[in-house]
């Protein structure tokens, strides 16, 4: 079996290859930093199951997940991240993952999502079945949040505007010129009908997104 572990933190990549080497020791187990690097790795080889991580970098592995598809078709994904929002939740799974679990709760439960994975079961951490749970009751209401309508990348410039970092914080943070995250601020602007930072702010208050 082939394991391909991508995170941009290297630290983290080499925990992981500790659990996942011990829990499968007959596994080749591969590595990638960013999604440049993801893209590599993939036509380089075929993998059974990817690790995926969505902040990476200057991009968002959420957005990256179509192409793998695409690109390995067979391939199980699970995403483990440190993002439990819905928005992260359901978009993964309508991108076709197979799983999603949150940071906190690895290592504890990464090896039984893999395990489930294997099996051709779908597998969420507790945290984020409830945020699908939440969700789902939201759809069925036909009252679904304007956020819901963002990007995931969008979604995550909205959490940062609406916690006061401002547009030079945000661009370092996620590895994006000014210019980059000023559009996505416009774009989230324009999309949520509001004409200001404090009334994201308020916005995700009043939504639970932030506290």
């Amino acid at each position: 079996m082939q394991i391909l572990l991508t995170d941009d933190h290297a630290i983290v990549r080499s925990g992981l290859r500790r659990i996942v080497a011990d829990a499968f020791p007959d596994s080749i187990i591969g590595e990638a930093g960013s999604c440049g690097e993801l893209r590599e790795k993939m036509r380089q080889a075929t993998w059974n199951m990817l690790v995926l991580d969505i902040a990476l970098g200057g991009e968002n592995g959420l957005d990256l997940v179509p192409e793998l598809r695409v690109m390995q078709p067979r391939m199980a994904i699970i995403i483990l991240s440190m993002y439990s929002e819905r928005q992260f939740v359901v978009r993964a799974l309508q991108a076709g993952v197979s799983g999603y679990l949150t940071k906190d709760r690895a290592p504890e439960e990464l090896l039984q999502a893999m395990r489930s994975v294997l099996l051709g079961k779908r597998y969420l951490c507790e945290t984020v079945a409830r945020q699908l749970a939440d969700y789902m009751a939201l759809a069925g209401s036909g009252s679904e949040a304007p956020h819901e309508h963002l990007s995931p990348r969008e979604y995550e410039v909205l959490l940062l505007l609406a916690s006061a970092r401002s547009v030079s914080e945000i661009a370092t943070q996620l590895h994006l010129s000014v210019k980059t995250v000023s559009t996505y601020r416009t774009r989230i602007l324009e999309k949520l009908g509001m004409n200001s930072n404090a009334q994201l702010m308020r916005y995700a208050i009043q939504h639970g997104l932030v506290q």
